[in-house]
């Protein structure tokens, strides 16, 4: 298991921060979330055998946010 800290850019409201933790725990190998609106930032637990950080980036730039910033194990 790795964990990471993403930084994210373009939350407005504690609804993006629910809808980019509900797209991250539909993801395969995600096994924890927790997304902060007011902190700005998702903090994941996931099998990397499964899901890269990459692939979790992606996710969340898909919904239209943008990851500047991250840190991982």
């Amino acid at each position: 298991m790795k964990t990471a800290t993403l930084t994210i850019q373009g939350m407005h409201c504690e609804g993006c921060s629910a809808t980019i933790q509900a797209l991250l725990q539909r993801t395969e190998g995600v096994r924890k979330t927790a997304v902060s609106f007011k902190q700005g930032e998702a903090r994941l637990l996931y099998d990397s055998r499964l899901v890269t950080l990459e692939q979790l980036i992606e996710v969340i730039q898909k919904a239209g946010f943008d990851v500047t910033g991250r840190s991982d194990d």
